[in-house]
């Protein structure tokens, strides 16, 4: 039977309806669509799954397909349940195609809304990082240290270079950028440093005058950048010229200098330069005085002309002793001007004293100088007569870290132990006596149980301390100082019984934190043998010094100071190295200024002074050495090994050694000043100005020379680049801190 064929309005519905329910079918739902959203509301109110849809196309679709309604396996579904695929059938009669459909909730718009978040910041767009960006944000303190080592390795010990090299590369580095100039001229002006003589082209052709060339350039400078002056706290300038020999000229350069010293507001430090004062009026003098930042400053009093000479008794007993001859009082408008000069010295540190022979300083003028510094923390006086500093002196003194006294035959024992009793002297930490005429043991052992903050202690004279007559120690340690560290004992006389109680004071525990131990004058031994062994205490040059003489000298069997004089200044020259080497080991310093001036060439040293010599470093560690290489060959005991034949196998040496293992102490002969032959650094030291004014294989810059061929290139440029780093030769002047006399 052939099935019922449809009209043509039948048919049009039909392909219709199928094209209309393919297009349905085949549609993807949006979760936010509105069908969804009817959707949603019909899975509400109705318990299957059937699509209904307003606009009455589901009900066309019902009618001519009915779908079997379904009930949800799960019953009524959630809002918050998970979405669960389901199967539809669409179609009618047996064509059973299946189709699936898969039903999505929507979450209700007043569920969806979650807390409102805050508005995304607009992104920051950053520019291409640009060549030398890094280096413009670097700090200029960074650039500071940069050159201060550049500084070092041109002016530290054992350098070819000298200052003036220094000074032109600080300036080419300068000349690259302006960052790097702002750091480059800070530390140009800051430290300045003008040694030797000036250049022959300046001189002759350019300026056409005999000295100061440099001094002129830097005055006009300063004068013209005040900015720049602000920064200069230490000012070197060169010593007196050679050219300047009458009196005339010598006061011209001098107030070259105190013009530039009054240029600098803020200047700290002159080292290098110390002229002499004759209590007369002098510009560098007034210039330094108008200095309030001034931190150091000595004071080398010469004789007045004008002034009388004295005979002073100061025995009780008149006849027993020879009058001393001595300069009278100063005049009271010299007493005046001189306390003056301290008046604006509020952050003055270090204060240095100093008297050549027929100088005076009254003692009262000594006390108001002293309490007039707030500041001061360091002193020392020397060479100066018993009417100017003794005891009395001494007792008014104010509270200090570090005090030297040398060569002052008014100061006494009983002094000395009245000294250390107050409380003034809890913050003394270093203590320095030399050719002192300490006399007492026991004035010793008071010092040490009464300084409580005392940490570096030195003492050098001729004769050694004493116990009274018949006095005799019974408990140890006699001698103790808690806190002392560094202690430097020398007598050129020596007598082993002061050697003998400060060595069983260190053995029984007076110095429980003492590290180092210096003493030269130790011929038996006795103090070395408290230390740490060393295996090498002789320096390699020691051996080829003295080597004119026919024979090594060798320790005496008699341990007794050898009769060999000491030299008064360093066999090597400070800065010049073994090259440098002076032709005598006994060449004296005179006390002079470091500008040489003439009229202190013919000052003489007294014999007080030379009644006290420290011995030769060189010849100290030497004798040191030779009991060190005695003692490895005695050791105490022997060890012996045997087979079980009776056979020695090995055999070995122990003890032979001098010292004691478990000692903290370094026992050390080294100077306070490197290149030195003494131990201790002298006012001679300080003030000796020989290598500046007569430079032995100084600098040129032509340790730089080959740098400057390489860029240039070839032989046509040796002469151009010869007359790019060369420069006027100049000594390598090293500075001596004052620090070092303390």
């Amino acid at each position: 039977m052939e099935p019922p064929r449809l009209s043509s309005h039948q048919r049009l519905s039909s392909s219709s309806s199928l094209s209309t329910r393919s297009s349905f079918e085949s549609r993807q739902k949006s979760p936010l669509s509105i069908s969804s959203s009817i959707d949603y509301e019909s899975s509400r109110t109705s318990e299957d799954s059937s699509y209904s849809n307003d606009n009455g196309k589901g009900d066309f679709l019902a009618s001519r397909s009915p779908i079997p309604s379904t009930p949800s396996p799960f019953g009524k579904r959630m809002v918050t349940e998970p979405i669960v695929p389901m199967f539809t059938r669409y179609g009618a009669g047996g064509e059973g195609r299946q189709q699936m459909q898969q039903t999505t909730l929507v979450i209700p718009p007043n569920l969806a809304k979650g807390p409102n978040s805050p508005p995304s910041p607009r992104r920051k767009v950053y520019a291409p990082r640009m060549l030398g960006d890094g280096f413009k944000k670097m700090p200029e303190e960074l650039l500071l240290v940069v050159l201060a080592e550049l500084k070092k390795s041109h002016l530290d010990t054992g350098s070819l270079s000298c200052s003036t090299c220094w000074m032109r590369d600080v300036m080419n580095l300068g000349l690259s950028c302006k960052k790097w100039w702002r750091a480059a001229r800070i530390a140009l002006y800051e430290d300045i440093q003008l040694t030797g003589c000036d250049s022959s082209l300046h001189i002759k052709k350019k300026f056409k005058i005999k000295y100061g060339t440099r001094l002129m350039l830097l005055r006009r400078t300063l004068r013209a950048r005040p900015d720049f002056a602000s920064y200069t706290k230490s000012l070197k300038v060169p010593a007196m010229p050679e050219a300047a020999k009458s009196q005339k000229e010598q006061d011209a350069y001098m107030d070259l200098v105190a013009s530039i010293i009054m240029a600098c507001p803020n200047l700290e430090r002159l080292p290098g330069f110390y002229p002499t004062y004759k209590h007369e009026f002098s510009r560098l003098v007034n210039a330094l005085s108008t200095r309030t930042q001034l931190i150091e400053r000595v004071w080398i009093i010469n004789p007045n002309p004008f002034q009388r000479q004295h005979r002073y008794n100061f025995s009780e007993k008149p006849h027993a002793t020879t009058p001393i001859l001595a300069p009278g009082p100063l005049l009271p408008e010299q007493c005046i001007d001189f306390l003056t000069y301290h008046r604006n010295w509020e952050h003055l540190q270090t204060l240095v004293v100093h008297c050549n022979p027929g100088g005076m300083v009254d003692s009262p003028l000594f006390t108001d100088i002293f309490w007039s510094l707030p500041s001061l923390e360091n002193l020392h006086v020397s060479n100066f007569p018993t009417s100017s500093f003794n005891d009395t002196t001494l007792l008014a003194l104010p509270p200090l870290k570090s005090l030297r006294l040398e060569n002052l035959p008014g100061i006494t024992d009983d002094g000395l132990s009245s000294y250390a009793a107050p409380r003034r002297t809890n913050s003394l930490t270093s203590l320095t006596l030399i050719s002192i005429p300490l006399a007492s043991l026991q004035s010793l052992s008071r010092l040490f149980s009464h300084l409580k903050s005392l940490v570096h202690f030195t003492i050098l004279q001729a004769y050694s301390p004493m116990l009274p007559n018949g006095g005799e120690i019974f408990l140890h340690p006699y001698l103790a100082a808690p806190n002392l560290q560094c202690l430097h004992w020398e007598f050129t006389n020596p007598d082993s019984e002061a050697t003998d109680i400060l060595a069983k004071s260190i053995m029984f525990g007076g110095f429980p934190s003492l590290k180092t131990i210096r003493a030269p004058t130790d011929y038996e031994g006795t103090l070395q043998r408290l230390c740490r062994p060393r295996a090498r205490i002789e320096l390699p040059a020691d051996r080829y010094r003295n080597m004119a003489r026919s024979r090594r000298p060798s320790l005496p069997q008699t341990q007794s100071a050898p009769a060999i004089p000491s030299p008064t200044r360093s066999t090597f020259s400070l800065g010049h190295g073994p090259n440098g080497s002076i032709s005598s080991n006994h060449v004296t310093s005179p006390t002079r200024s470091t500008f040489s001036l003439n009229s202190d060439r013919s000052v003489s040293r007294t014999s007080d002074e030379a009644n006290c010599k420290s011995i030769s470093l060189a010849i100290a560690r030497r004798m040191a050495q030779q009991r060190a290489d005695a003692a490895s060959t005695h050791p105490q005991f022997h060890i012996i090994v045997w087979d079980e034949f009776g056979l020695v196998l090995e055999r070995f040496a122990v003890g032979g050694f001098m010292g004691q293992i478990q000692s903290k102490i370094h026992y050390s002969l080294k100077p306070d000043v490197d290149g030195m032959d003494e131990s201790i650094l002298g006012i001679d030291g300080l003030l000796d100005g020989v290598e500046e004014v007569n430079p032995k294989d100084g600098c040129t810059g032509s340790w730089n020379l080959m740098a400057g061929l390489s860029g240039l290139g070839g032989k046509g440029g040796e002469k151009k680049g010869k007359d790019r780093w060369w420069h006027s030769e100049r000594g390598r002047w090293r500075e001596i801190p004052l620090g070092k006399l303390f």
